[in-house]
């Protein structure tokens, strides 16, 4: 018995996708988390960091046109389960809205009691 050809492997193709989920309870026993949306991705094999780095940015602007009130989030870059819900993450971003922009801690003034 005779082959001609070659033998090529084909990868399983698991879809990847954003996810946004708002924060609820934040920081305490009961912290849970509301999915908001998921936008599944493509990913390019040639450049596989581009996707992570993304994350962010695709999770501010879509605070930012979304509507979004005060809160906490997170963002997650992941692979999706049969379901088409997130599953395994791969890039995770935890943001605190203000409901226009992020919020950021505050810094300790430099002319204060030390």
């Amino acid at each position: 018995m005779s082959y001609a050809g070659r033998w090529v492997h084909q990868e399983e193709k698991v879809p990847h996708a954003f996810s946004l989920c708002r924060v609820l309870d934040a920081g305490t026993f009961e912290q849970s988390y509301d999915l908001l949306g998921v936008v599944q991705v493509t990913v390019d094999r040639r450049y596989p960091q581009q996707l992570p780095a993304n994350l962010r940015p695709w999770a501010l602007a879509t605070l930012a046109t979304g509507g979004y009130g005060f809160g906490r989030f997170y963002a997650a870059y992941s692979t999706l389960d049969d379901d088409g819900e997130p599953d395994r993450a791969l890039a995770e971003e935890y943001i605190d809205w203000s409901g226009t922009g992020v919020l950021a801690p505050a810094r300790p003034d430099a002319a204060g009691p030390a």
